[in-house]
């Protein structure tokens, strides 16, 4: 019984450890579409994917961005070959040595800096991004795919848009959301 509830503070702790790291993730995101895209009236999240780890594959955490435009379109983030486009990297998560205390690490894709956001609850202004290439391209293919519509790289941006944000934990791919 003792190993089982042990067990599950375990499991517990690492969930909170994802919430915690998705969350500044998920807000850094936001924050670099609400600032340099115009056009965009909504972002979302799915859940936090969490799969493999079963000892036949590796351990995997993914999301997936929504934008949503104006003109009501929804566009689950795709890459050009149609696969969904989950975003797991850019965050380091793990427990430091004797205290397990938690680590979060973002990257700062314009320096590539790696920035320790562990004691924020919010994203500090040091970890806002200025500029990331993969996801400028995936914006402007969807744009010219016409899947979006007057979305544009502007310093205008939309700082009206809303965000939802998900910290719900489901097993499996994220390829399983749309």
């Amino acid at each position: 019984m003792g190993h089982k509830q042990e067990q599950q503070k375990q499991i517990a702790k690492e969930h909170a450890l994802y919430k915690h790291g998705f969350r500044l993730l998920e807000e850094q995101l936001a924050t670099y579409i609400k600032e340099h895209y115009e056009g965009v009236s909504k972002i979302e999240f799915s859940p936090i994917y969490e799969d493999g780890g079963d000892g036949y594959s590796m351990h995997t955490l993914n999301i997936v961005p929504v934008i949503y435009d104006k003109s009501g379109n929804r566009v689950v983030m795709k890459r050009k070959m149609n696969e969904s486009f989950g975003i797991g990297q850019g965050l380091s998560l793990d427990f430091s040595g004797a205290d397990e205390s938690e680590i979060i690490e973002l990257d700062n894709y314009d320096n590539d800096e790696v920035i320790d956001v562990s004691n924020y609850k919010h994203l500090p202004d040091k970890a806002k991004l200025e500029s990331y290439q993969i996801l400028d391209d995936l914006i402007e293919y969807l744009v010219q795919s016409g899947q979006l519509k007057d979305v544009k790289k502007s310093d205008k941006g939309s700082p009206e848009a809303s965000v939802k944000y998900n910290l719900e934990i489901k097993k499996g791919s994220y390829n399983e959301w749309r």
